[in-house]
């Protein structure tokens, strides 16, 4: 199939207040919609549901399709739930957070594997034996995320899977507004249903951009911290507490 068949755009790694990013989920939503860049999207805060549920409600307010989900912290990394109604706990292994996800029908993504300060040991595990990735029932992998910190991460993401048969997907893990969008994925369609189609029949492309640098310095050190110390064997971030101001998204 050629490019020019890959007319969706889907985005399904962003964080909100909810978590430790910037926006709002209704900050977010409204701008997507001004953007219009975006057919899918999902709104996946670190160990939290409550804001992608809310956003998910408001779905039909909007011309692009909403996905529920999180982030999940697992013991060897980060798995992006989608399709998801109820939390799916953190600090289990890969291989128990995908059949908890899958127990509820969702998909399961193994977010940025080369990130060396999110599953330092772990990675490495990765590269030594790529095959044990599909020992765990992952449903795709995240080959690029615009928003990871040290230089080269997508490039070992890539390494990582290049002879495995492993959907790939590419996302923006925005914390804030303007990254949105960096990092998508291709595919044929517009829809969620379409979306969720393309991974999992591996027919998808993965394009974007490093996020611009002002969006990383808009990060509180705090933000920064997690992100380089999710689960790297360190004890795991507290689940930040909702701010009163998003009672009503």
């Amino acid at each position: 199939m050629t490019q020019a068949h890959y007319d969706g755009r889907a985005d399904v790694h962003m964080h909100t207040r909810y978590s430790d990013g910037l926006p709002t989920p209704r900050q977010l939503l409204d701008f997507v919609e001004r953007k219009g860049h975006l057919d899918v999207i999902a709104i996946t805060d670190h160990d939290v549901l409550e804001g992608s549920l809310w956003a998910y409600a408001q779905r039909e307010h909007y011309s692009f399709d909403i996905i529920p989900g999180m982030e999940v912290t697992a013991r060897e990394g980060h798995v992006l739930a989608l399709w998801i109604e109820r939390p799916v706990p953190a600090a289990m292994s890969v291989k128990e957070t995908a059949a908890a996800i899958h127990e509820q029908g969702g998909m399961a993504i193994l977010a940025h594997p080369g990130e060396p300060f999110i599953a330092t040991r772990h990675m490495l595990r990765y590269l030594r034996n790529p095959q044990v990735l599909l020992t765990w029932d992952l449903d795709a992998v995240e080959v690029f995320n615009a928003g990871t910190i040290t230089p080269g991460n997508n490039v070992l993401a890539r390494r990582i899977v290049r002879h495995l048969p492993l959907p790939q997907v590419a996302n923006s893990d925005a914390h804030t507004l303007t990254a949105i969008g960096c990092g998508h994925t291709r595919f044929s369609g517009r829809t969620a249903a379409e979306f969720r189609q393309a991974v999992l029949a591996a027919n998808t492309q993965v394009e974007g951009v490093r996020w611009p640098a002002i969006d990383y310095l808009k990060l509180s050190p705090g933000t920064i911290r997690q992100k380089l110390t999710g689960s790297s064997g360190m004890s795991l971030p507290e689940t930040p507490s909702i701010p009163a101001t998003l009672a009503h998204p």
